[in-house]
């Protein structure tokens, strides 16, 4: 290679040098000069995050608008496991539970056993027992000692090095998060509704328990937790089989469904709280926090405003519902105080049920179940609510299935009348005996000779309705009954038994035979008629209107939660109409006015009040016991509230009238009824 040819390599190779350093300086001005403050900003900045903003859980109220349930921000304490260390779980934990039993502040622990040695399981917690024990994969014998060892064991939770009371409240923590499904997308709430106290104490103590934070959440309250606890229903956390199912129906949180549930937040477990969770939950909103890059706020932004759930309107009244409690309550109360009394009068009336429903709208105003509950105590009354006898947890009022006894006759009238085997003057003569089957002879509580259907009503005559009976069939009879909805569910917006019919299909599910005694002892609400209260109210409410079954219901409408706009508005809806002519009805009405008249079944429970009554006792018998139920509709002649009162061995039929009367007297002479809707959230005395 000649010289001239190297000298144009050199220059070449200097030329790119030049254009490579040309651009690297073009590149550091264009950072430093051009773009040199965005730079500088993100260098500054740190980070932003994303954060979900809860909406405000929609109220219910009753049909003025009065509060059942209130809303008030709270704070609960939450672990987050991206910043919770792996293997260090158990001593973050013991140095929370250290810090919040100097507080006096209690945690989520649900475990059902002991807290103290010897463990042992819980009362009134089988299903948490067996629960336990196979997530524990162990015998189902296994002893509450040997589920402590095992939760205490490396493959579980690993707390041998802690003292057996602390392992048990480790133990308690560590189970509750797995039923919870603590994970990366799912924090764990630890406690919550803290004080300002407890949350300033943990915040300080942020530092020596990394993964453990305080946030705001809305708490849910009610105005008074004895009110229709069994209507208004709870709320709680979700756990796995709950997640699994909220998956499967697409209501789980995902980065594409920013809507959805998460691991820390609550739901609607019973009653209207859960029969009404999409309307009552509201939409999440969003914020972008920006930080700096010492892990400082220095940005706030509102992207998306949260929209509070919509208000849910009941038709309960909040005053006739108290007055059916505290009827139903204070009945059964003075019975069992009343030690002159016999089993037969209701002497050990235990616990019962009262209904009361607009038979023109179907709207119910009152569903009343003793014994009851606290519903604002119930986590911390489980344990007794769940063993104490009679069961206060169960709703009677829609899930207590209950013979009707002579509340039946009504029935067996409609169909007699309508179908031409008796009419409103053809007299039966009672002799205390029926006598049509010579091996069967049932009887009636006294003679009254020859007897028409009016007031074989007033009298609850046995005689008269076994032969009304027998001569309708048993199909017959069942086939009014199902115009009046009994034995069937009712269709309202709540969990509700369906009851039955007597039926020789009936029998025979039970391993015996139908017999013509059991065609009459049909006719009088015995053998094996089923109904719930509810249903019972439905069926006098039908009657008081003549036949037409209106659909009942709990729920008057939904409304935004600022009670501006009407969402939906349930509208009466008749539903059925019994195949009977004007004037059987108002013989049957004639025959329970005189059962509340002198001489009726329950007269002189009414006296001195100022509207005329229509009623009917009934007094189903059981194996040793005696069922008390009462319907009755007012004012008669223009029915507005119709009633139906069950008391579990409350005796004669008449012991409920009290209860019944009790709930007529605050529905037509209570306090005012044009209460104007409250601002939401305000707490009502």
């Amino acid at each position: 290679m000649n010289k001239k040819q190297q000298n144009i390599r050199f220059a070449i190779l200097c030329g790119l040098v030049g254009c490579i350093f040309v651009l690297f300086v073009y590149q550091l001005m264009l950072l430093q000069i051009a773009e040199g403050e965005s730079y500088k900003n993100k260098a500054t900045q740190g980070t932003v995050s994303r954060q979900t903003v809860s909406a405000t859980r929609g109220e219910i109220v009753d049909r003025y608008g009065r509060p059942f349930t209130i809303n008030r921000v709270g704070y609960n304490i939450i672990l987050d496991r991206a910043y919770l260390p792996y293997g260090k779980e158990n001593e973050v934990l013991y140095r929370l539970i250290t810090l919040m039993e100097s507080l006096g502040q209690s945690w989520t622990d649900n475990l059902p056993i002991s807290e103290t040695e010897p463990f042992t399981f819980k009362e009134g917690y089988d299903t948490q027992v067996a629960q336990l024990k196979r997530d524990l994969e162990i015998n189902e014998y296994a002893t509450a000692e040997e589920c402590m060892y095992w939760l205490s064991d490396q493959r579980f939770y690993d707390l041998w090095d802690y003292d057996a009371e602390t392992r048990r409240k480790l133990a308690g923590i560590r189970y509750e998060m797995v039923l919870r499904d603590f994970s990366l997308e799912n924090t764990y709430v630890f406690a919550s509704d803290v004080g300002s106290v407890a949350r300033d104490t943990i915040l300080e103590h942020s530092y020596e328990l990394p993964g453990v934070d305080v946030v705001e959440s809305p708490i849910r309250e009610y105005v008074d937790g004895t009110l229709a606890p069994h209507i208004i229903g709870m709320m709680g956390p979700i756990y796995k089989e709950e997640m699994a199912q909220l998956k499967e129906d697409g209501l789980w949180w995902s980065a594409d469904n920013p809507q959805g549930y998460k691991g820390d937040e609550y739901l609607g477990k019973s009653g209207i709280e859960a029969a009404f969770e999409s309307e009552l939950r509201g939409q999440k909103g969003e914020r972008l926090i920006t930080l700096d890059n010492k892990g400082n706020v220095v940005d706030v932004e509102e992207t998306v405003a949260p929209v509070p759930g919509n208000t849910v309107v009941l038709t309960l009244d909040r005053d006739v519902q108290r007055a059916a409690q505290e009827g139903l309550e204070e009945t059964i109360k003075n019975l069992n105080a009343n030690t002159s009394l016999t089993h037969e009068q209701g002497r050990d009336a235990s616990a019962g049920a009262a209904v009361a429903i607009d038979p023109k709208t179907g709207e119910i105003l009152a569903a009343a179940t003793y014994p009851s509950y606290d519903i604002s105590t119930y986590q911390q009354d489980y344990a007794t609510l769940s063993t104490q006898k009679p069961e206060p947890l169960l709703n009677r009022a829609t899930m207590g299935v209950y013979r009707p006894g002579s509340t039946y006759k009504p029935t067996v009238a409609i169909a007699g009348l309508s179908e031409g085997v008796i009419t409103p003057t053809e007299t039966i003569t009672c002799n205390m005996v029926y006598t049509r089957f010579p091996d069967y002879q049932p009887k009636c509580m006294h003679a009254d000779g020859p007897i028409n259907v009016v007031t074989a009503l007033q009298r609850s005559c046995n005689v008269f309705f076994y032969e009304t009976g027998w001569r309708l069939g048993i199909d017959k009879q069942n086939e009014y009954a199902a115009h009046f909805g009994l034995g069937s569910k009712t269709g309202v917006e709540l969990p509700e038994a369906s009851g039955q019919l007597s039926s020789p299909a009936t029998r025979e599910a039970i391993g015996e035979t139908w017999t013509s005694g059991n065609v009459i002892q049909s006719a009088i609400g015995q053998l094996d008629h089923g109904f719930t209260p509810l249903q019972m109210a439905n069926y006098v409410a039908t009657l008081a209107n003549n036949g037409t079954r209106m659909q009942p219901h709990f729920v008057k409408a939904i409304k935004s939660y600022d009670f501006k706009t009407t969402i939906s508005e349930t509208q009466p809806q008749v539903v059925d109409q019994v195949p009977a002519p004007q004037s059987a009805f108002e013989t049957v009405h004639q025959g329970m006015v005189a059962a509340t008249a002198d001489g009726g079944t329950s007269g002189w429970l009414w006296t001195g009040f100022p509207l005329t009554v229509a009623s009917k006792t009934g007094t189903p018998e059981g194996d040793s016991t005696l069922t008390s139920c009462y319907i009755c509709y007012i004012p008669a002649e223009d029915p507005e509230i119709a009633i139906a009162v069950v008391l579990e061995n409350g005796g004669q039929g008449y012991t409920g009238a009290p209860v019944a009367r009790a709930i007529a007297e605050e529905y037509f002479f209570g306090g005012s009824k044009t209460e104007s809707v409250q601002d939401s959230g305000t707490l009502l005395p």
